[in-house]
């Protein structure tokens, strides 16, 4: 019986090609459905096309998996030479809905990075799917971004997998009784509940920093400091005149960082926000205790 219906259902839909009844050609195919004789993917599988990366972080993941031929757009700041010939669509601070959408994409991806906030709802409701696949700074969002990208992308499996490997690499390393200070120009720093505060942490270290976020630091709060280690965006190396004149600094002089070559310019992307590197930044860190 079973095998008259489907072909008794093929007919129907054979027959329904050739009708102008949009309600009798979906009335087929559900049919068609129900008893097995056409298989359609879950919406669950779904694997997007065109996607934009609004924000680098995420970029990155979408490369590592390897969906970059996915990529119709990507955020201005993302220098993976991977992604030389994707066009940028403005940079993850202050992203427009319009650059987005002249790229044609049919999904939206980005993380906290991405400012406006109000960017994914206003991209939804013009109809193109936006997600925030990572709403907060924190090391297990990261890890579950990877494998949410992955499912976007058609790369579930290899996404699960990269997530467990990232994951597995933060774990913590041995303390080391090191006192370091993370700073964007040589005087914000990384403070309590920023990544780096964690990056510190995780790599065995101690963070010198007194203030609580990335916030600015006062010399006297340098000096309290007592800093074995102190790394800088290296983008800001001719700002505060390099190593030598860095550490000659009162404050910075009389630390041990100072005293000992204790100064680092280092990517800021490294140490003020997750990525892929991150487990290999934490051994950096841990290293330089030495």
């Amino acid at each position: 019986m079973s095998f008259q219906l489907a072909q008794y259902t093929k007919k129907i839909i054979a027959k329904s090609s050739l009708t102008t009844s949009s309600s009798f050609s979906r009335a087929a195919f559900n049919m068609a459905i129900m008893i097995g004789t056409v298989a359609v993917p879950s919406l669950s599988a779904q694997a997007y096309e065109r996607i934009v990366a609004m924000s680098p972080d995420v970029a990155d993941i979408v490369v590592a998996l390897g969906a970059s031929d996915k990529l119709v757009g990507k955020d201005a700041t993302n220098n993976n030479p991977a992604l030389k010939n994707v066009p940028a669509v403005g940079m993850h601070r202050n992203i427009t809905a319009e650059s987005v959408l002249a790229v044609k994409p049919d999904l939206a991806l980005g993380s906290y990075m991405v400012q406006p906030a109000s960017i994914y709802q206003r991209l939804n409701g013009l109809k193109i799917k936006a997600v925030n696949v990572a709403p907060k700074e924190e090391v297990a969002t990261f890890t579950s971004s990877i494998k949410t990208i992955g499912s976007y992308v058609g790369k579930k499996s290899q996404g699960a997998q990269l997530a467990k490997r990232w994951n597995a690499g933060m774990s913590p390393l041995a303390k080391t009784g090191k006192r370091y200070l993370l700073s964007y120009d040589g005087r914000i720093v990384a403070g309590k509940g920023t990544v780096g505060d964690e990056l510190i942490r995780r790599a065995g270290g101690i963070n010198a920093a007194n203030v609580t976020g990335l916030k600015p630091m006062s010399r006297e709060g340098w000096l309290a400091a007592k800093p074995d280690v102190i790394i800088i965006a290296d983008h800001n190396q001719a700002v505060v005149g390099g190593v030598s004149k860095f550490s000659k600094r009162p404050e910075i002089a009389a630390s041990a960082a100072g005293k000992n070559g204790g100064v680092y310019f280092w990517p800021a992307d490294d140490f003020l926000r997750y990525g892929l590197n991150s487990p290999q930044i934490l051994k950096r860190l841990h290293s330089l205790a030495k």
